[in-house]
Formats: structure tokens, sequence, C-alpha cells
């Protein structure tokens, strides 16, 4: 078992892999996901299809180049980790 997944069974897809990381972190971003180029699809689905609530906010970075660039930072609320754990293991058995 992966340490990082923290006794949850691994992720078999990336809307999994995201909420997961939503889960273990409490909070994620597309920082941590640079390589999913879907990954604001994945957050969509999550709120959306399955209709759990994120808090969002947003902050500012810096490229190499030095242009600021805007990202939104998602964060689980304590009072929806039931559900999102409930929710992950629904969908890991399908």
């Amino acid at each position: 078992m992966n340490p990082k997944y923290k006794n949850y069974p691994v992720p078999k897809t990336s809307e999994q892999e995201v909420l997961l990381h939503l889960i273990v972190e409490g909070n994620v971003s597309i920082m941590d996901f640079g390589w999913l180029s879907g990954f604001r699809t994945r957050i969509s689905q999550l709120q959306t299809h399955h209709g759990l609530f994120l808090e969002r906010i947003f902050l500012n970075r810096r490229n190499k180049f030095g242009n600021v660039f805007r990202y939104a930072k998602h964060t689980l609320p304590e009072n929806q980790k039931e559900a999102a754990i409930q929710l992950y293991n629904q969908l890991n058995k399908q």
C-alpha cells in the first residue's frame, strides 16, 4: 500500500486521484496536477455530477518569466469530508 494513500484503495481513474488528494491533503490545485490536462473537468465532475461542495480561493503566482498568473485552490470543508470518503469508496468499487 502506498503511504501517500493512507490506507485508502489505490485510485483507478484521474477523477478518483483528484478526490483522494482532496481527502488526504484537504485541498487541491492545478499545481498538484500539472500533468493532468483535464484537471478542471475532474473538479467540475466532483461538484456537478457528484454534488460535492468545495470552497475555492484564487491565488497568484509568477511563472519563470516573471509574469503573474492566477489559479484556483479548492478546499474540502470538514463537514464534506465524510461524504467525500463515501464517494471515493463508491467510485473505487465501480
